[in-house]
């Protein structure tokens, strides 16, 4: 499984069967300008194989595989902190995947994965039952994807989905020796930004979690966006709380706090009157 590229897995109870003018179609009906994607599939895409797709500005490898995820990504997809029932049991139930991924290192990392989106959520009306990614600990139930696209034209839609939402998973970590809880992302060195983790007590975990994705979401997009990096000592100002950020050291025991492009501790405090959003 690529570590070093950015992908996405589309899970099935079965590999299957479709071709070039089925997703040219789909693509049509769902968006008035989809990507404009050439393939090369395999005759059969119901069986193991390799295939290939590209656009103006990325090439595709799509890996169809008629097993099971390995142990360690079937860990990592499963400990999204937005897990929900369906997807768990998609994951569990789940005996073949169609892997897409994109050459190392594109220059605009977030199109490339808006484009694997496009692509995955085209594929997944083919009896898709989950859409992961094991580089960013992510996972949705497909069924529940594709709703959310519904009434949307996808394109658009795609395009305004929060980096923290499949592209970089957000993951609490419990520890045996602290009451605390750690809630990181993971898979932003993908997108060329460091990762971003803060401590929350349990007491107040409801409170804290909505924040906490929403000042990740926030600060990931404004680095993406602007290509500006936030750094130990930066202190930011919203509306609502006042935030400070801290380097994050590692020891090499502590995978927790380890990220290929650096992990940031993130700080903050609710300002006077302003009451956290409670996690539902």
């Amino acid at each position: 499984m690529p570590r070093d590229r950015i992908s996405l897995q589309i899970l099935f109870d079965q590999l299957p069967q479709f071709g070039e003018r089925e997703l040219d179609e789909a693509a049509k009906n769902v968006s008035h300008n989809p990507p404009d994607f050439r393939y090369q599939l395999p005759k059969t895409t119901s069986l193991a194989g390799e295939g290939a797709a590209s656009s103006n500005a990325h090439k595709i490898r799509i890996t169809f595989s008629d097993k099971k995820l390995e142990e360690r990504d079937l860990a990592q997809i499963s400990a999204h902190v937005r897990l929900v029932p369906d997807t768990v049991a998609a994951i569990e139930k789940h005996t073949a995947y169609i892997e897409l991924s994109v050459e190392p290192n594109p220059a605009k990392p977030l199109d490339a994965y808006q484009e694997l989106t496009f692509l995955a959520c085209l594929i997944a009306l083919r009896e898709g039952s989950a859409i992961t990614n094991i580089n960013g600990f992510t996972s949705f139930s497909a069924p529940g994807m594709l709703q959310l696209l519904a009434d949307n034209d996808w394109s658009d839609a795609i395009q305004e989905m929060p980096p923290l939402f499949l592209y970089c998973g957000p993951v609490l970590h419990e520890f045996d020796n602290n009451t605390n809880l750690w809630m990181r992302s993971y898979g932003n060195h993908l997108l060329g930004i460091p990762d971003l983790g803060t401590i929350i007590p349990t007491e107040i975990i409801q409170e804290y979690v909505p924040m906490t994705l929403q000042i990740f979401d926030n600060m990931m997009s404004y680095m993406i966006e602007s290509g500006n990096a936030v750094e130990p000592g930066h202190t930011m100002e919203t509306d609502s709380v006042t935030i400070k950020l801290f380097d994050q050291p590692a020891a090499d025991d502590e995978y927790f706090y380890q990220s290929p492009s650096g992990m940031l501790r993130v700080e903050y405090t609710p300002k006077p009157g302003f009451v956290m959003p409670r996690f539902a």
